[in-house]
C-alpha cells in the first residue's frame, strides 16, 4: 500500500498538524508502509525526513486566531498531477483539505481513494463567507473523514454534514521514556513551562499577569518556549525564554517542569501538548475550553481554570505547590490516561481507515 500524505502548512512554522503528520510518518515507517509527504516549500531543510516533496510557496494567512503558512498558488496544478501520476498512491491522505490550493488540487486531481483529517475547531474563514458550498463538489470525492476531537467534529459538521470518525492526536511515549530525566525534586523552586506561538489566543498575558500581580511564598521559575519575547522582569521570579527550540529540548523542559500552563482563550481542537505533559509527569493547568476539557478532567488528571482569569491561575499554581497529595494523584492519573493515546495505537486506527477506504467499491 502506498500512501500520499498532504500537509497544507509549511514546516518552517511547526504546529499541531505537522506534529501529527510527523508522528504518523514515523509509525508508517515502522510498519513498513510506503508513503510520501507533500508540503508547501520551506526555507529550512526538512531534517531527517527523506520522503518529503515540496510544492508551492507558502503565505502566512490569519486563521482561527493564529497564522497558517499555506500556499495559494493557482499554478501548481501540473506539479500535483505529476506527483500523483509518478507515485500512483493507493491512498491520498489530506489534512485540512480546504486550507489553501495545495490540498484542494490533490482533492481535484486524485483518482485514488481519499482520506481526510480535519484538525481545527475554527477553520478557514472561507467557511464563514459561505464558500463551503463551493467546496461541495470536492468534498464529495472524499471516501473517509477523520476528525481529531469532538470539538473539531462539531465545527466541521456545520459545513459538511457527513459521517466522521474521531481519531485523536497521539503521543510518542517511547521517546519520553527513553529520554526520561527527573530533576523536579532536586529544587525547591517551582518550575512553570509555557509552550506556544506568539498568538493572543494562547493566553500568555494572563499567566504573566498572574505572576506580576500576586505574591508567591516560594521561588518560581517560568520558561517560555515557542517564540521569543522582549526581556521580561517580574520581581524575584526567574524568567527564561529560549524561543523556538528543537523537539529534544522541548521534551527535556517538559520533564524538568512541575507545571505546564496552557491558558489558551479559544480555538483549541485537541491540545497535543497536554498529552506530552501527562507522559512527562508534569501537572497541567489549562483553560476550561473545548478541546482542552475533552483531555483534562479537573482535579483528576489536571487543573482547569476559566480563560482570561489570572487569579485562578495563581490559585492553581499554589494548589500544585502546597497540595502534594493532589499533585501526585494528578500525575498518576495522567500517566494512566495517556496510555490509550500512544502513536502505535493511534496509527493502527488510521491504517484501518486506509484499508477500509481502499476496499470500498467505486
Amino acid at each position: 500500500m502506498r500512501v500520499c500524505i498532504v500537509c497544507p502548512y509549511g514546516i518552517d512554522f511547526p504546529g499541531g498538524v505537522w506534529n501529527h503528520i510527523s508522528n504518523l510518518s514515523n509509525q508508517l515507517k515502522i510498519k513498513k508502509i510506503d508513503h510520501l509527504i507533500i508540503t508547501p516549500e520551506s526555507k529550512n531543510k526538512p531534517g531527517r525526513y527523506d520522503n518529503i516533496y515540496q510544492i508551492g510557496k507558502p503565505y502566512n494567512i490569519k486563521s482561527g486566531g493564529s497564522i497558517a503558512p499555506i500556499t495559494l498558488s493557482p499554478f501548481i496544478s501540473n506539479k500535483v498531477k505529476n506527483i500523483l501520476n509518478t507515485y500512483n498512491p493507493d491512498i491520498v491522505h489530506i489534512h485540512e483539505p480546504f486550507a489553501g490550493s495545495l490540498p484542494m488540487f490533490f482533492l481535484n486531481h486524485s483518482k485514488s481513494k481519499i482520506v481526510t483529517t480535519f484538525h481545527s475547531n475554527n477553520g478557514t474563514q472561507l467557511y464563514r463567507f459561505g464558500l463551503s458550498k463551493l467546496f461541495n463538489i470536492l468534498e464529495k470525492k472524499i471516501d473517509e473523514r477523520i476528525v481529531v476531537s469532538e470539538s473539531a467534529k462539531k465545527y466541521i459538521k456545520k459545513h459538511f454534514k457527513q459521517k466522521y470518525t474521531i481519531i485523536p492526536n497521539g503521543i510518542n511515549s517511547e521517546i519520553y521514556k527513553t529520554n526520561l530525566i527527573k530533576t523536579k525534586n532536586n529544587s525547591n523552586k517551582l518550575k512553570i513551562l509555557f509552550i506556544g506561538r506568539e498568538d493572543k489566543r494562547k493566553g500568555l498575558k494572563y499567566l504573566m499577569n498572574a505572576l506580576k500581580n500576586n505574591n508567591f511564598n516560594f521561588p518560581v521559575k517560568l520558561t517560555i518556549i515557542g517564540h521569543k519575547l522582549s526581556p521580561q522582569n517580574i520581581g524575584n521570579i526567574e524568567i527564561v525564554n529560549p524561543g523556538v527550540v528543537d523537539e529534544q529540548t522541548k521534551i527535556n523542559l517538559l520533564q524538568d517542569s512541575d507545571i505546564l500552563c496552557a491558558p489558551s482563550l479559544e480555538n483549541e481542537s485537541f491540545g497535543i501538548i497536554l498529552l506530552e505533559a501527562m507522559v512527562s509527569s508534569t501537572v497541567i493547568i489549562a483553560s476550561n475550553i473545548e478541546g482542552y476539557n475533552s483531555v483534562v478532567t479537573n482535579n483528576e488528571n489536571g487543573l482547569l481554570i476559566h480563560p482570561r482569569n489570572p487569579k485562578e491561575i495563581f490559585d492553581a499554581i499554589n494548589t500544585v505547590y502546597f497540595n502534594k497529595n493532589l499533585k501526585e494523584k494528578i500525575k498518576a492519573n495522567g500517566l494512566k490516561f495517556v496510555k490509550e493515546y500512544d502513536w502505535n495505537i493511534i496509527s493502527d486506527r488510521i491504517i484501518d481507515i486506509y484499508l477500509k477506504s481502499k476496499n470500498k467499491s467505486n
